[in-house]
């Protein structure tokens, strides 16, 4: 049934655009769940076969986002160029774009081998206008901003190995908030916290110590493992049947709590274990949003006006 159901959206995959019905006839919507499934479960048997036609389970790094994909070699040119050969050959029917050298920019990283040392900061993409502020489309823009804020903190200190490499990113972040009409005090507030979170009120002291830097990253990658932990945790209470994750369709406080005010209702009706009450049970619900409009999902039509879509 899988396999039909499948086949049925690949076939009847449709857009409108300017008047005009189209139909996939390769590929699909990136920003389908479905295609990204279906994608990553080709390029992983990809994958595969490219770690193990090579020797990158022994000390080398490697990542993928979608359809790009980065490792580091230690061994010869030509015996990579062999293994790049047999890959392209067993999938002769995809384009691939293959370079390779000491450095590189990859997303938002660059790396580089500094004489078999790692050398990593962050990247800004010249194509990207520079200053610029994530979009929100809903919810409080302040609160948002915050958290990215923040965030963007954690993947500097992860990304730079260099302390002045960090201190020109921390700098690069004042000046697009500042540049986005936040005020001074904002900013100082946000950073300051992070930095007495971390314990890395250092940082902003001159001279930077590259020594104290480098604990104060291997502190934050502790935090990062334990948070991981963390979250194997909770899967591990979904698999035991005692949690469960529903969502709700709208992002604010009403629809929200007349949502969990119904559930509880429905719950205690119907779910009975052992002859005691839901509330003895001790279920435990993680509640989120079903959707959050993308600025795509907003500025492209989800239902326009056409005769054929408006058949019955």
């Amino acid at each position: 049934k899988i396999v039909r159901l499948t086949s049925l959206f690949l076939h009847n995959n449709r857009f409108y655009y300017d008047g005009k019905i189209y139909r996939f006839i390769k590929g699909g919507p990136s920003n389908s769940g479905l295609i990204e499934t279906l994608s990553n479960i080709y390029v992983n048997r990809m994958e595969k076969f490219l770690i193990d036609q090579s020797s990158m389970k022994q000390n080398e790094f490697y990542g993928r986002y979608h359809n790009q994909i980065f490792f580091t070699w230690n061994q010869s040119l030509d015996e990579l160029q062999q293994i790049l050969k047999s890959m392209t050959s067993e999938y002769h029917h995809l384009n691939f774009d293959i370079h390779f050298g000491k450095k590189l920019n990859y997303l938002d990283l660059y790396l580089e081998n500094h004489d078999g040392i790692l050398y990593s900061r962050v990247h800004h993409q010249e194509n990207q206008q520079p200053y610029t502020l994530p979009y929100i489309s809903n919810g409080n823009s302040i609160t948002k901003h915050s958290h990215w804020l923040r965030s963007s903190l954690v993947r500097a200190i992860r990304y730079c190995t260099s302390v002045e490499d960090f201190n020109h990113e921390r700098i690069y972040l004042e000046m697009t908030y500042l540049a986005n009409g936040y005020s001074i005090d904002f900013i100082d507030k946000h950073i300051q916290h992070f930095l007495t979170f971390f314990d890395a009120k250092s940082l902003q002291q001159l001279p930077l110590d590259q020594h104290v830097y480098k604990k104060i990253r291997h502190r934050l990658f502790n935090f990062m493992r334990e948070q991981r932990q963390y979250k194997e945790k909770k899967q591990e209470s979904f698999k035991k049947n005692r949690r469960f994750h529903l969502s709700y369709i709208y992002d604010n406080v009403g629809p929200k709590g007349r949502f969990n005010k119904k559930l509880r209702e429905i719950l205690s009706k119907h779910i009975q274990l052992q002859n005691t009450t839901f509330e003895n049970n001790k279920l435990q619900l993680d509640i989120t949003t079903k959707s959050q409009h993308s600025l795509i999902s907003l500025l492209s039509g989800q239902r326009p006006s056409h005769p054929i879509l408006n058949l019955k």
